[in-house]
């Protein structure tokens, strides 16, 4: 049921997981919602938003009450998915291995996880001395970003490829029609758009290589810090029936390239295929080059100093409001009046294992900020 006399409750600018997470989190409150962006779901092979880039295993770093709720939740939802949709969400086992004693921090989800446990000497192999063993979940990117945007589809929701400059014109898209509330979930695009110009917001680029080994069953990854700055060492394979892995990777801060970095895919290649050597189809008795590469991935993460921004902002937009009303292109200009905006960006590398608990945080954002609206109409 709509909660306005507009045709949309609310716009959702953003077409990455967290804006269609978000979608179907507004959807199942029973408001109608548009979801705009320069990126579709579909474009999976675009470097215009991370989304389809990341390896997406639950392996949660939260360093705050608020984090460690959005990723639980999201940890519990994801029991339920890959129950009903294994190909898309699977629970396998988890081990990560340390040479340095220390390196390993007992986690804060430790009584979460499926089988947490210390591993024994003899459980794991050399050059490491230490390990730990769970067991969690991991995505299949492209096809969770297809399968929420064909629910949304299929429950009338628009989704639309629109390109905007400024937070204002989206109150009033052609497209669209007058909205009161947008949900800013533009990842990186919170930098330049303008009415937000977050100068915290930053990429952090990711690469990593997709490959296929139907043998490899298990999330590995090596806690210690590696000799090369930024670069860190990760096995996640994907539910479906391709048998791909991804192998990782880096996380370099305030680079903006979407290059393949030739040194760095060869040091992924060398550091995964030690952690485990049946990458190699043949069960560890081959080499490196029968190792067989999908492709090399780049994307950028939409990081933030500070982390998540996830907050309600009232605002006043149109004719007479200062604050760079002159650089908003016509079609967000008026009369003035009043509006709302949740912000949702600057998650970083935790998109997927936070989507769910954040889209339930803006869900209840907006209902704050619709309730509120509603008690004004009526004084």
């Amino acid at each position: 049921m709509s909660h306005s006399n507009s045709k949309y409750d609310a716009v959702i600018l953003g077409c990455g997981v967290l804006g269609l997470s978000i979608a179907q989190e507004l959807t199942n409150r029973g408001l109608k919602v548009a979801l705009v962006g320069k990126d579709l779901p579909e474009d999976i092979h675009s470097t215009g938003f991370a989304s389809p880039w990341a390896g997406a295993s639950w392996h949660s770093f939260a360093t705050n009450p608020a984090e460690q709720r959005r990723d639980e939740y999201t940890f519990r939802e994801f029991e339920r998915l890959s129950k009903e949709i294994p190909e898309l969400c699977e629970r396998r086992p988890y081990r990560y291995y340390w040479k340095n004693e220390g390196s390993w921090k007992e986690p804060w989800y430790k009584d979460l996880m499926f089988g947490y446990r210390l591993l024994t000497p003899s459980e794991v192999p050399p050059p490491y001395k230490y390990g730990v063993t769970y067991e969690a979940y991991t995505l299949n990117t492209p096809l969770y970003l297809h399968h929420l945007a064909s629910h949304l589809r299929s429950h009338s929701v628009l989704i639309i490829r629109e390109r905007v400059s400024s937070l204002d014109e989206l109150y009033s898209l052609p497209s669209i029609g007058k909205v009161d509330l947008v949900i800013n979930a533009s990842g990186l695009g919170a930098r330049s758009l303008l009415g937000v110009e977050d100068p915290l917001v930053h990429p952090a680029k990711g690469q990593t290589i997709l490959v296929e080994a139907p043998d490899v069953k298990i999330t590995y990854g090596v806690e210690d810090t590696h000799d090369i700055p930024n670069q860190k060492i990760y096995i996640i394979p994907r539910p479906g029936k391709a048998g791909h892995v991804i192998l990782g990777g880096i996380y370099n801060a305030n680079d903006w390239s979407t290059n393949v970095d030739g040194d760095v895919a060869q040091q992924i290649l060398r550091d995964c295929y030690e952690l485990c050597p049946d990458l190699d189809g043949k069960k560890g008795r081959g080499t490196i080059g029968d190792i067989r590469i999908v492709a090399h991935n780049v994307g950028l993460r939409p990081a933030r100093e500070g982390g998540l921004r996830c907050e309600l902002e009232e605002r006043v937009i149109g004719n007479g409001v200062k604050s760079g009303n002159e650089l908003v292109p016509a079609g967000g200009k008026g009369k003035g009046r009043k509006v709302g905006v949740v912000h949702a960006y600057g998650i970083g590398g935790a998109g997927y294992q936070s989507s769910l608990g954040i889209s339930k945080e803006v869900g209840g954002l907006v209902d704050q900020w619709l309730e509120k609206k509603k008690s004004k109409a009526k004084l």
